[in-house]
């Protein structure tokens, strides 16, 4: 494996994990909070910095290397981010019912 191939692996996996961890963080939040909206909104602003940082990263490393290297991987980043946040949002809508019940459960009981 070249250089290229790992830096496009670890790109690729820590935009997978971006938004693996603002589901985390915005499911956890719905169920402890009870608030939705807001969650959403804070949950996608972290997927989005964090996308955005591994973009600017990329971009760091594939500046002085090739054009095509360069494009293909801004293309794939904001590709990424943008299926991530759709997914995120998608997701977010619907368990939203099963998860602000949870908070109502546990805040009768």
């Amino acid at each position: 494996m070249s250089e290229i191939d790992i830096a496009m692996i670890i790109y690729f996996i820590f935009m997978i994990v971006a938004t693996l961890v603002s589901f985390t963080y915005g499911s956890t939040m719905i169920r402890k909070t009870g608030l939705f909206f807001p969650q959403v909104l804070i949950a996608g602003a972290i997927n989005l910095a964090v996308g955005v940082f591994a973009i600017i990263g990329w971009l760091f490393f594939a500046w002085g290397r090739n054009e095509f290297l360069f494009m293909g991987g801004l293309v794939l980043g904001i590709g990424l981010l943008v299926t991530g946040e759709v997914v995120l949002v998608i997701t977010f809508i619907l368990k939203r019912k099963k998860w602000i019940q949870i908070h109502h459960d546990t805040f009768n009981s």
